[in-house]
């Protein structure tokens, strides 16, 4: 089979008309529009093409989040309406419904959804696991928005992460959590 990678920015626009196949590993529910990235994945595909796309499910269903973020808020408040974020976040395509409106109103047909449940790893060890929670998603976003007042309690914050990890499973390679995804497919139009 003749396969090529791409890489692109989807919200900027892709070559329209050209792959049979378009894909995006955790990407899509990052678009600051997500109908106007979705509709130009739509038209880089071939007539019948496929979209597959995988995106978390809510935060409720993803403890390797969930639970870190709500250690943080035990010492932290929630980030403020003004507070640097990541855009529209890891959970803003986790509505089955809003979803699939969202890919009906970009063109695509044939629209099916598949609940993936998986245990994602969280770090090779403990530390690893209290740094990789301290830099990204809603535990991330609590902990930098937070500033000088988050540092002070770094010892408290880092002692209660590290508790909560020393109660999920570990092998050999590491911390292991429950994780819930969408895997999101689509055809464009004959």
């Amino acid at each position: 089979a003749n396969v090529r990678f791409e890489r692109g920015d989807a919200e900027i626009g892709l070559e329209e008309g050209v792959h049979d196949f378009v894909f995006s590993r955790f990407g899509t529910m990052f678009f600051a529009n997500p109908v106007r990235g979705l509709r130009s994945m739509r038209k880089a595909l071939k007539p019948g093409g496929r979209i597959a796309h995988i995106v978390w499910r809510r935060r409720e269903d993803n403890p390797w989040v969930n639970a870190p973020h709500a250690v943080l808020r035990k010492f932290l408040p929630a980030p403020g309406e003004d507070a640097r974020t990541c855009g529209p976040g890891p959970f803003s395509m986790a509505s089955e419904e809003v979803t699939r409106a969202q890919m009906a109103a970009a063109g695509f047909t044939d629209i099916a959804f598949r609940r993936i449940d998986a245990k994602v790893m969280v770090g090779r060890d403990i530390e690893d696991a209290i740094g990789f929670q301290l830099a990204i998603g809603p535990a991330g976003e609590t902990f930098r928005a937070a500033g000088p007042r988050a540092e002070a309690m770094r010892p408290e914050i880092d002692r209660a992460l590290a508790e909560l990890f020393a109660g999920v499973e570990r092998t050999q390679e590491g911390f292991w959590m429950e994780s819930s995804s969408w895997l999101i497919t689509a055809r464009a139009p004959e």
